[in-house]
């Protein structure tokens, strides 16, 4: 997509008296910095519509990196690297040369550099990543666990907001399926069961996880939740994993749980695109069997299960879904077994 550097400038002119009136164009404006928790990359813009298309599909908003002069300073070119699939900003015209020389797609002109504000950069060697930012600390941070400090790449007229809420900060989470019964995993014993048969509730809590931008196995949440909780406790009737548990363990990883007594807050959530772990009975049919899944998206009273045993993975009707809660009173002892998740 081409985009065009923003200049605006909007002349109104109103005869008032033989009086002309005009209205300049703001001395700075802000540069938008967005996240994407799956490839780890930083995204840069003053173009508001690209930084809510951004956030439309997936990408984290972080409010506003900067405020960059509309003219006078040096422009930042921005440039794509197509097989890393990541972006570049840089005042140097001999590096952007370079860069596309070797394969790198030009794209624009993304902003203007001055000011007397400094925006660091920094490298992450392991994958490709560049980070920019005004924050010293930030970049102090990043360097102390293996970042490359690169200096200052340009400058900023004023500080920006990371409190910003011109688009949602709500955190994206992204689908993603991980299964209990993966041979990676299956047989390894925590407690006094293996994940194969015992594993819906850690697997649950791993797929919840990683769809905001962690890396988690089954084996790892398994471990914490035999560590802090129940999880196939031999001193507890039954294995697997308890209510209780489960939200021990996602405040344990720095998650919100957020408790679903209706069916109509059920799709509220859903339609807020956060995920669900739901206690229900197995395949509907077998109420002294209960299985964990994750939840998400709606659409015309569908949603998406996320399922460890891979058995009902795919579209399900919400309504069929509420009707079949657990029965197992160990699901039900932090409450009804359906909780909506956001980091903290």
């Amino acid at each position: 997509m081409k985009l065009k550097k923003k200049f605006l400038l909007l002349l109104f002119l109103a005869t008032i008296g033989g009086v002309g009136i005009k209205a300049q164009a703001s001395e700075n404006v802000p540069l938008y910095r967005m996240y994407n928790s799956n490839s780890g990359e930083h995204f840069y813009t003053e173009n508001l519509y690209e930084a809510r298309s951004l956030h439309d599909v997936g990408w984290n908003y972080e409010g506003i990196e900067s405020y960059e002069p509309v003219t006078g300073g040096s422009p930042v070119y921005r440039l794509y690297n197509p097989n890393a699939g990541v972006h570049f900003y840089t005042t140097n015209n001999y590096e952007k040369t370079s860069l596309v020389n070797r394969g790198w797609r030009y794209e624009l002109v993304a902003f203007v550099s001055g000011g007397n504000v400094p925006i660091y950069r920094s490298y992450n060697s392991r994958n490709s990543q560049h980070n920019y930012t005004t924050s010293v600390g930030e970049q102090m941070s990043l360097v102390r666990i293996g970042w490359g400090n690169e200096g200052v790449a340009f400058y900023a007229g004023a500080l920006g907001n990371p409190y910003d809420n011109t688009i949602s900060r709500q955190p994206v989470w992204h689908s993603n399926f991980l299964y209990q019964n993966d041979p990676r995993w299956s047989n390894i014993r925590i407690g006094d069961s293996t994940l194969g048969p015992e594993g819906c509730g850690p697997t649950s809590i791993a797929m919840v996880l990683n769809g905001y931008g962690a890396s988690y196995s089954p084996v790892d949440i398994a471990r914490t939740a035999n560590r802090i909780g129940n999880y196939n406790n031999p001193n507890v009737g039954g294995d697997g994993i308890d209510g209780q548990t489960i939200l021990s363990s996602l405040n344990y990883y720095g998650m919100r749980a957020t408790p679903i007594t209706s069916e109509a807050q059920l799709i509220g959530e859903l339609k807020m695109n956060k995920p669900i772990i739901y206690g229900m009975e197995w395949l509907y049919t077998y109420p002294q069997i209960s299985h964990f899944v994750v939840l998400s998206g709606y659409n015309n009273g569908y949603t998406t299960v996320h399922d460890p045993l891979n058995r009902i993975t795919g579209s399900n009707s919400v309504d069929r879904l509420w009707s079949h809660p657990s029965k197992l009173s160990d699901d039900w002892n932090a409450g009804r077994p359906a909780w909506s998740i956001l980091p903290k």
